[in-house]
């Protein structure tokens, strides 16, 4: 008597291997969405995290402008393409500590400066001080502190007393009325974290200087 072999066709065979495809399948989507939800999250919270630090110490500097006999303030406003990347230097009484015994012995000349990132297509924003009344002692190699990466763009922009808004303030190119202090500085950083052309998270503010609608800035 024979005895009957059991076993499996191969269509049976076919239609498991496409099931347990599909299954993978759905299970890699599935890992690979969530990752690509967590790096998108960590992307943000690092975009974030750049830009409260950087508003932050520009806007602390800019509280602590200096208004001295010495005082100066100038905005200038450059392009790199289609995006800005504008450079503000004045006085102030703000000074960070870099390192012990690193102790502040008066004003200073802050100079806020962007270059373009040679390893990316974005910007990168620097911070500079030097002593107010020894300005000349700036190692002219050293680029400053590097407040932020991956900007898209920096811009500067003041309402002069009669509420216009100004590109520029205090240089020689200029239009305005360089003898007083802008009464009103609006910050804004666009970040490069948006592969969408012109697009990027924006990050605007806006601080008056102290007193400056009546303080007028001595001639040189």
């Amino acid at each position: 008597m024979r005895k009957s072999r059991e076993g499996f066709t191969l269509l049976e065979i076919l239609i498991a291997i496409a099931i347990f495809g599909m299954v993978i399948g759905l299970a890699y989507s599935s890992y690979n969405a969530t990752f690509h939800i967590i790096n998108s999250a960590e992307e943000q919270t690092n975009t974030f995290a750049k830009a409260r630090i950087s508003m932050e110490r520009i806007m602390a500097d800019l509280e602590s402008f200096y208004m001295g006999n010495e005082m100066f303030f100038k905005g200038k406003s450059k392009s790199f393409g289609a995006y800005n990347g504008d450079s503000l230097e004045f006085t102030s009484t703000a000074h960070i500590q870099l390192y012990p015994g690193d102790v502040s012995t008066g004003p200073v000349v802050i100079r806020y400066r962007v270059t373009e990132d040679p390893e990316s297509d974005s910007l990168l924003l620097y911070r500079l001080e030097s002593p107010l009344l020894k300005p000349d002692t700036t190692d002219k190699d050293n680029s400053g502190l590097l407040l932020s990466d991956s900007l898209k763009e920096v811009i500067f922009s003041y309402l002069d007393e009669d509420e216009q808004e100004k590109e520029s303030w205090g240089d020689e190119d200029d239009t305005g009325d360089d003898s007083t202090l802008p009464s009103l500085i609006k910050i804004s950083l666009r970040f490069n974290d948006n592969e969408e052309e012109g697009a990027g998270t924006l990050f605007q503010t806006a601080i008056r200087l102290p007193a400056a609608e009546n303080v007028q800035t001595p001639s040189k």
